[in-house]
């Protein structure tokens, strides 16, 4: 083996000279040096990690810690719809909560806690520690899901790749307060009008849109979208089966394969914590690297509750949302009793 190394060291100094060699042998280097701290950028962090999963083929991550009052909503529909098939983990990133703790017990939930405050750190662990898990969901604690959510979104999964013979890189399903598939929600809901008229040209991007920053466009979404259960039993029906996303998509709400994970390393981050954005970023970045489509399901349903210029006032705004829809937003809310990572 040795010998052979020389053997390529001297081939290549007569090739390139040892000027040439020694630049190539230092980019070499760089290049090893920056794949080692990537992926200690990505993958690196101590964490606690409660494991109750079975070692099945599917998994279903929730990414959580922050919004405690949503959880009585949005973690009781998670465990109502619950995939037979799958193991659930919470993951929270730079908080341990006694409240996610309990409720994993309860739940026959896995519970993991990562110490840095990296949204991709946390979904990398997460996902590593459940290597029998081929199909992956992965959820944003404000996320609330339909009925039959899981089984739709998988079957959306495997008849977009059947249909299109190009497997995704992911798919979503129609959220509802999002700045692309708002649209597929208005026009299936024929709501393009009225909101047209009220907040302007619909348009489709990621970002800067009265749907990303403006409170009262976000109420006025939710109010449209319930009683959720009914308007996701409407949007079943939707005779578009996928829409390709051509721009930047939101993965609040996903479902991915671990092969494609595996391709592109997982989900990137920041080296400063509490940076948000580049886990969803990079992973949309990587679907056009590989030639692996974005596709929202049309006909899977699931409500955003909001972002964040929207979320104080969307807050106060429960109490009416509970009235208008108490399946949906039970009147009970939790504190917030945040434990610190030590």
């Amino acid at each position: 083996m040795k010998g052979n190394i020389i053997k390529r060291m001297v081939e290549s100094v007569k090739r390139k000279g040892v000027s040439g060699f020694l630049k190539s042998a230092a980019a070499d280097l760089l290049e090893e040096i920056s794949g080692f701290l990537v992926s200690m950028r990505d993958h690196n962090s101590s964490y606690r990690f409660v494991d109750r999963g079975e070692g099945k083929k599917s998994l279903v991550i929730v990414l959580v810690g922050y919004k405690s009052y949503l959880w009585p909503a949005t973690l009781t529909r998670i465990h109502n719809n619950q995939p037979n098939d799958a193991d659930v983990c919470l993951a929270s990133a730079g908080i341990c909560s006694t409240v996610l703790s309990e409720l994993c017990v309860r739940n026959g939930w896995s519970y993991l806690s990562v110490k840095r405050n990296s949204p991709g750190v946390a979904i990398n662990k997460a996902v590593l520690l459940h290597p029998n898990a081929d199909y992956i969901y992965k959820l944003d604690e404000d996320v609330f899901v339909s009925n039959d959510y899981f089984s739709r979104l998988r079957i959306g999964y495997d008849s977009a790749w059947k249909s299109s013979m190009l497997e995704p890189g992911f798919v979503a399903p129609v959220l509802n307060v999002n700045g692309v598939s708002y649209r597929i929600m208005l026009r299936e809901f024929n709501l393009e009008k009225s909101y047209q008229e009220r907040f302007g040209q619909l348009i489709s991007r990621c970002s800067d849109l009265p749907v990303h920053n403006d409170p009262n466009a976000s109420w006025w979404l939710w109010k449209n979208t319930l009683p959720f259960d009914q308007k996701a039993e409407r949007l079943a029906e939707s005779v578009d089966l996928y829409s390709v996303c051509s721009t930047r998509f939101s993965i609040g709400a996903i479902l991915f394969r671990r092969e494609f994970f595996d391709k592109v390393g997982g989900f990137k981050s920041a080296w400063h914590s509490g940076v948000l954005g580049v886990d969803e970023d990079f992973f949309c970045r990587d679907c056009v690297s590989e030639s692996r489509p974005m596709y929202i399901i049309n006909s899977v349903l699931a409500g955003h509750f909001s972002f964040y210029p929207q979320e104080a006032f969307m807050i106060e705004k429960l109490p009416e949302l509970s009235n208008l829809d108490p399946k949906t937003f039970p009147g009970i809310h939790y504190g917030k009793p945040l434990g610190k990572f030590s």
